[in-house]
């Protein structure tokens, strides 16, 4: 009898089991939701039509108190809203009957983990949180940036279009060009004074920040499902001694609606076109977030790392300019000159809204994140840096290239730098109304920073080796506000009361103006920044065996304006900007940083429309500039960078191909030198170089979601010259085929 049983039990668990999956777990009250609800969920929920499942009977209601602890009467109760209690009885008896066999276990524990499957899989995954517009909460992938003084988020696009992943450089994507060592991931200095970036704590490090992240800058993502980019870019096909590559990994996830993480790895290398330039830079990050109801989080860690081997530059421009020898066989100033950079930084912004509409009767009506509401936060950051440079000096090249200055030994070099910086902010952030209202925030904090810098010093040789401490106190405010659509603007100020870099201070705002007479309409944005900055303690005390210097600058002070029209149905951007700088900041021809003793003026203006003519595609990016003093802040008056291509169609639907030639173009200008041991650009009146087109022919291409390029870099070597100069005595690659491969999925 008990054989028979088991059969009949055995034959109908598997009759159950056949059902397809959404006949047999459907969502309490909602039958027939799909697994996919992740973005239907909440229409799904405001369904007012579906109906409630019947009521239990008497009799059904008894058998769930038997089978309830088993989680098998939930099973049934998922599959059927009302089952013959006859069937039941007998599955009842079928359990009471049969031993209690390792089989009869594991059909439990499987038939419970596929009821909880399914009631995690049915569950709607609805992102609910203050921080994400309501119109972006069900996006399939969202990101942004988040500011470390209050937390404030700046939606950003993310571009998986061949088109954004054209250039394999990542100082192309941000500006028009730049001076560069003319290798992947070698030190970089964008033409666009408006748009460089500077690390004020450690400069050294402001060559290589267009290759990495900050936490200003590090992009967050929310996610539905897993996305992951891969990419690559190089010369697959050149010799090993020449081959340059750049490889992008990235995979981020979301555990819940809320919370996202995200670990990406960035690599630009080179081995170089000219000896002793092999060139190592790598990033690694995580990056972690929640957007809660209330809570909001941005952390991570930023590891940055650069190895470089230095050979400062070719001796002389006309091995390159009047003959046509290999590269490498090119005489360099440095054989033996190495440096090693490092950065690690952990970080975390965090806050917490308190509503506060205790007082008013429609407060169950408000929106999340409507109303007065109340913020306070908190952000923390511990980075370190460090920067070793060594070389050994066996020629009269290397001798004269640094001038014959052997402050330490005249053989060899071993110089060192290190910083460690703690800071912490706390910050309390006011809405008065609601975040479109005119003004929607206002904002106050104060921060606390603690730097400890090594630096070599004669002194150590009696005292031994030490650091320097350096303290900050700092308030700052800000407050912003919308007028519907129409008018954005914010304001920010920030003071330094207490320590190294008291009496600093940098006060500033943006207005946002849209008209809508057009599609996606147009912006006109204004901007306005003055500041006034201590000198870092690198810039007024260094001790190398090359460089040193012992100054008592005085404070930087700068005013900026700027103005942008945007016209995106025209894909149109147009802007000016002008600085005036009293007390600059340089490197003179002898790589000796001063301080300019007269106020110096920057005018900028810049252009980026991209023309489309039936299948014919012309991309202009055009940047004018003056400098007032072309000795202190050589800048060239013009650079281009065009891109033409044609572009069709070759599979409908499913793959598109451009095919044309990419150029860049400056004026002649004294474009500045590098000294490997400071890891600074200097100025120098030995060479103009530009004039000349450096131009990449090329085929890129769209393949569904996969995005594919072949350049054949340098097309047009030696028209109208032979001068493809990057930096003084530094060059651009020569002839020779770069693939490059995105992939998302």
């Amino acid at each position: 009898m008990k054989r028979i049983l088991k059969y009949i039990f055995t034959i109908a668990a598997f009759a159950v089991l056949a059902l397809p999956a959404a006949s047999r777990f459907r969502y309490p009250g909602f039958p027939g939701i799909p697994q996919d609800t992740l973005v239907k969920a909440p229409e799904l929920l405001q369904d007012t039509t579906v109906a409630a499942p019947a009521p239990l009977s008497p009799e059904m209601d008894s058998l769930r108190l038997i089978y309830q602890p088993m989680g098998l009467w939930d099973l049934d109760s998922m599959t059927v809203c009302s089952i013959d209690s006859t069937i039941l009885a007998l599955r009842d008896s079928i359990f009471t009957t049969l031993p209690d066999t390792n089989d009869i276990r594991k059909l439990k524990r499987r038939l419970a983990k596929e009821y909880r499957d399914s009631v995690r899989i049915a569950t709607p995954r609805v992102l609910s949180t203050f921080a994400i517009p309501d119109s972006l909460t069900h996006e399939r992938l969202m990101s942004w940036t988040a500011d470390t003084y209050f937390n404030e988020i700046e939606m950003r696009k993310v571009d998986t279009m061949y088109n954004a992943h054209f250039y394999d450089y990542p100082f192309d994507r941000k500006d028009v060009g730049a001076t560069y060592l003319g290798t992947s991931g070698s030190p970089v200095q964008l033409y666009n004074y408006f748009r460089r970036e500077h690390m004020d704590a450690f400069p050294q490090f402001d060559p290589y920040l267009a290759y990495s992240y900050t936490p200003e800058n590090l992009p967050q993502y929310n996610t539905k499902t897993p996305f992951t980019e891969l990419a690559y870019q190089g010369t697959t096909f050149a010799l090993k001694a020449k081959e340059e590559s750049q490889v992008q990994l990235l995979t981020t996830q979301n555990i819940n609606p809320k919370f996202n993480f995200t670990l990406a790895f960035n690599q630009y290398g080179a081995s170089g076109m000219l000896q002793n330039e092999k060139t190592d830079n790598r990033t690694a990050l995580v990056a972690l977030n929640y957007l809660g109801k209330r809570y909001l989080l941005n952390a991570g860690y930023i590891g940055q790392g650069v190895k470089r081997d230095e050979n400062g530059g070719i001796c002389e421009s006309t091995w390159v300019r009047d003959t046509v020898v290999d590269p490498k066989e090119i005489e360099v100033n440095l054989s033996k000159a190495h440096n090693d950079l490092r950065r690690r930084t952990y970080f975390l912004t965090q806050s917490y809204s308190i509503p506060m509409n205790f007082l008013r009767k429609d407060k169950d009506s408000l929106a999340l994140g409507d109303g007065t509401m109340a913020f306070i936060g908190h952000s923390a950051e511990f980075s370190t840096y460090r920067k070793v440079y060594t070389d050994q000096i066996s020629t009269a090249n290397a001798r004269n290239f640094y001038n014959n200055n052997f402050l330490i030994n005249t053989a060899q070099s071993n110089d060192s730098l290190a910083l460690t910086k703690f800071e912490n902010k706390f910050f309390v952030k006011l809405q008065p109304f609601a975040p479109d209202a005119i003004l929607s925030k206002i904002n106050a904090g104060v921060g606390y920073q603690l730097l400890s810098y090594y630096s070599f010093d004669p002194s150590f040789y009696l005292h031994g080796a030490g650091r320097d401490n350096y303290s900050n106190v700092y308030a700052y405010a800000g407050a912003s506000g919308l007028f519907r659509k129409y008018i954005a603007w914010d304001a920010d100020g920030k003071l330094n009361m207490i320590g190294y870099n008291a009496g600093d201070m940098s006060l500033g705002g943006k207005v946002r103006l849209s008209l809508y007479p057009i599609k996606d309409g147009i912006h006109l944005t204004g901007k306005i920044r003055t500041t006034l900055t201590e000198p870092s303690p690198i810039q007024q005390k260094l001790y190398f065996n090359h460089h040193a210097w012992d100054n008592d600058f005085s404070k930087v002070s700068e005013t900026r304006l700027e103005a942008e029209l945007s016209i995106p149905r025209f894909n149109l951007v147009a802007g000016a900007g002008y600085a005036l700088v009293d007390g600059l900041l340089y490197y003179d021809t002898q790589s000796t940083i001063q301080q300019c003793d007269k106020p110096l003026s920057i005018l900028s203006a810049y252009l980026d429309e991209n023309i489309r003519l039936g299948f014919l595609h012309l991309d202009n990016r055009a940047l004018f500039q003056l400098s007032s003093d072309q000795e202190v802040l050589p800048l060239p008056k013009l650079a281009l960078h065009m891109r033409y291509y044609v572009q069709f169609p070759v599979v409908k639907d499913a793959m598109d191909l451009q095919i044309g030639m990419d150029a860049t173009y400056t004026t002649s200008f004294y474009a500045q030198a590098y000294s490997p041991d400071l890891g600074m650009f200097y100025n120098q009146t030995e060479e103009e170089i530009g004039n000349t087109p450096y131009f990449d022919a090329f085929v890129n291409a769209q393949w569904q979601i996969v995005s594919v390029f072949v350049k054949y870099t340098n097309a047009l070597i030696g028209w109208p010259q032979a001068d493809y100069f990057s930096a003084y005595h530094y060059i651009r690659p020569a002839r020779g085929f770069k693939f490059g491969v995105y992939w998302p999925f």
